[in-house]
């Protein structure tokens, strides 16, 4: 009796891992690709309100046919995370935590909406204001680069604030429908280091 208990405790374990798992990496159908209104909320001390950090990044169908191939996202090695620093003390952090995708064959062309979560934390250096997160998308095929596009994402820093949650989406992404060997890459980019001097 205790084997076949803890067998199905095990089955259903399992199973809650495995959708978890999919909602992350996976297209949601028809849900806005907008950041959700109470993702934007903030309680009166400038906070996230709760379900604003629970809300998954979903992104949703544009016209068009199911694509047979969605390929999927990656954060580079290196450039999930962006730091900026005030001397020795932290100005701000932010972190890419997860991505999705949702793809359509649109007008013959393979049309994917690439989103993008993460979370920004101010630090001991930070001063009230605003800041733009520079991310980039991009898309690699066989010949190289297919796409590339450099988007900024405006966030509120608040001294003295816990982490906030971001989405980023960029929905311009159209590559050729046939196109199957496509890697597609997001990351923080801040461009080529300017010489000192």
């Amino acid at each position: 009796m205790h084997i076949v208990s803890a067998m199905r405790n095990l089955s259903v374990a399992a199973l809650a891992a495995a959708l978890a798992a999919c909602s992350t990496t996976s297209a949601t159908n028809d849900v806005s690709l907008d950041p959700p209104k109470d993702a934007l909320t903030q309680t009166a001390d400038g906070q996230p309100e709760a379900s604003a950090m629970r809300a998954p990044v979903m992104v949703a169908h544009e016209d068009g046919t199911e694509a047979p191939y969605c390929p999927p996202v990656s954060i580079r090695e290196g450039t999930g995370t962006l730091q900026k620093q005030v001397g020795e003390a932290l100005d701000y952090q932010a972190v890419l935590v997860k991505t999705t995708r949702d793809c359509k064959i649109v007008n013959g062309k393979l049309k994917i909406a690439v989103g993008v979560e993460g979370r920004v934390m101010p630090g001991r250096a930070a001063k009230d204001r605003t800041v733009n997160l520079p991310i980039r998308i991009a898309v690699l095929g066989q010949s190289g680069v297919v796409y590339s596009h450099l988007g900024n994402q405006p966030e509120v820093i608040k001294k003295g604030a816990s982490a906030k949650l971001f989405r980023y989406v960029d929905k311009d992404v159209a590559v050729d429908a046939a196109s199957t060997s496509i890697v597609i890459y997001a990351g923080f980019d801040e461009g080529p280091t300017k010489p000192e001097g």
